[in-house]
């Protein structure tokens, strides 16, 4: 049964989900960390390690997933305790419950993509890696979740009150051309790790051998194409900051999409310049983590806000 409805309970939930939306970042960086490492497939087993709840941490590259085990159990844990909170409040269920329903539809999903990707191992040559399918899809779940946290905690503070600017029209148009970009790039940075295809070319802006695009098929293809995705989304974020230039309550969230995605692009090269660092690749998927995320809050802001 639902408690009496309290006002200030919203306010008071909304920093949780913060909370929430950053361990799931943390989460995700801790996925790329245990890539970087080559530690993905270190426990052979899932939902175990070697057989036990708790495996010997000193074997090569159990500590890191291991580790990303333990900490999805943190997250886990913090999402059932607002989902608790939530449904004790009546108005509380009215007003975030779809996010609740749609988060644990996530969840259950991206637990079962992250036995996935432990239990189907592509061996074709001879270099055992988790399946590129089930990398891309993991990743994407993880972000979604991330994503629906920091839209719930934006719901508990957006202000009923005061009429927001109109947006251009062209706006949703081009804010869903970069979205579809953005997932297209999240694909693709899926299968460039999957298939270890982050060196194949070995220069930056070029390819190899001084040329920018030597081909689009194969690992270097997906290569290229990554690169070739990212100046569109750099294109597309200076657009939506110019045509929401006059809107105060957009302006904010687009220049940190702006922000974000020339952080990204520069970490990517970094990351081919510097040979595939751990430290580099993991902050290339916290750039990719935040991205994923203002893109949702645009789209939360915008789809709130008039068209002229």
């Amino acid at each position: 049964m639902s408690a009496p409805s309290d006002p200030n309970r919203g306010s008071a939930l909304a920093p949780w989900f913060l909370a929430l939306a950053a361990i799931s970042w943390i989460q995700i960086a801790f996925g790329a960390l245990v890539r970087a490492k080559k530690a993905g497939l270190s426990c052979p087993d899932w939902p175990l390690c070697y057989g036990k709840i708790v495996p010997n941490l000193k074997l090569d590259g159990v500590v890191y997933e291991y580790g990303h085990r333990v900490f999805a159990l943190l997250v886990s844990g913090l999402f059932a305790y607002l989902i608790w909170q939530t449904w004790r409040d009546s108005a509380l269920k009215a007003r975030i419950g779809k996010w609740l329903i749609g988060g644990a539809v996530l969840l259950l999903v991206q637990i079962v993509f992250g036995g996935l990707t432990v239990l189907i191992v592509h061996t074709g040559d001879g270099d055992p890696r988790p399946a590129a399918w089930t990398v891309s899809t993991h990743l994407i779940l993880g972000n979604s979740f991330a994503a629906l946290a920091l839209l719930a905690a934006q719901e508990l503070t957006r202000s009923e009150h005061g009429r927001p600017s109109a947006l251009p029209a062209a706006f949703r148009a081009v804010l869903a051309g970069w979205t579809i970009s953005l997932f297209a790039q999240f694909i693709l940075g899926g299968l460039v790790a999957g298939t270890i295809s982050g060196m194949v070319c070995t220069e930056f802006p070029t390819c190899t051998g001084g040329i920018w695009f030597p081909t689009f098929l194969g690992p270097v293809g997906l290569q290229v194409i990554h690169r070739l995705n990212a100046y569109l989304l750099v294109s597309l974020a200076l657009t939506l900051l110019w045509l929401c230039r006059s809107h105060a309550g957009l302006r904010g969230t687009t220049r940190a999409l702006l922000a974000l995605v020339l952080g990204q692009a520069t970490v990517g090269a970094i990351n081919v310049l510097t040979l595939l660092p751990p430290a580099v690749t993991t902050a290339h998927s916290v750039f990719a983590a935040l991205l994923f995320s203002v893109t949702a809050l645009l789209w939360h802001r915008a789809l709130a806000s008039r068209t002229r």
